[in-house]
């Protein structure tokens, strides 16, 4: 028996083109005492971001402290409100439903994305130069 194939549409792959790789989000993190709303950046790939029901992220603090695996961002970078640092040691997988609907802002720059690819690197032990 020969099963009919049904032509995919282009909408079926757009689940939920939000969010955006490189861009802040609002987001609650259900482990933290407090929950109170915090920015984090979205640093799964844009492909798994529309298909998956959660995404990756690095929530921000405006506890800056230095670290090899923190990127610092300026007040409005990315739509930052302060001045805080990534940390990119607490990477975490979130539902989609707790990040805000729309992005803080615009992209993290090229060198800052990069920032943050190293320091998600040295944190699970991957030396870097």
């Amino acid at each position: 028996m020969v099963r009919a194939q049904r032509e995919s549409d282009p909408k079926d792959l757009e689940l939920n083109p939000r969010p955006l790789r490189g861009c802040l989000y609002w987001v609650s993190i259900p482990e933290e005492r407090t929950r109170k709303k915090r920015p984090a950046l979205v640093v799964s790939v844009d492909a798994r971001n529309r298909l998956a029901s959660d995404v990756l992220v690095v929530p921000a603090s405006t506890v800056r402290r230095d670290s090899p695996t923190h990127v610092r961002l300026k007040t409005g970078e990315g739509g930052a409100p302060k001045n805080c640092v990534l940390k990119c040691e607490q990477i975490t997988t979130l539902p989609k439903d707790l990040l805000s609907e729309h992005a803080m802002g615009g992209e993290l720059s090229r060198p800052l994305m990069e920032q943050v690819e190293r320091g998600v690197l040295r944190s699970i032990g991957i030396p870097l130069d």
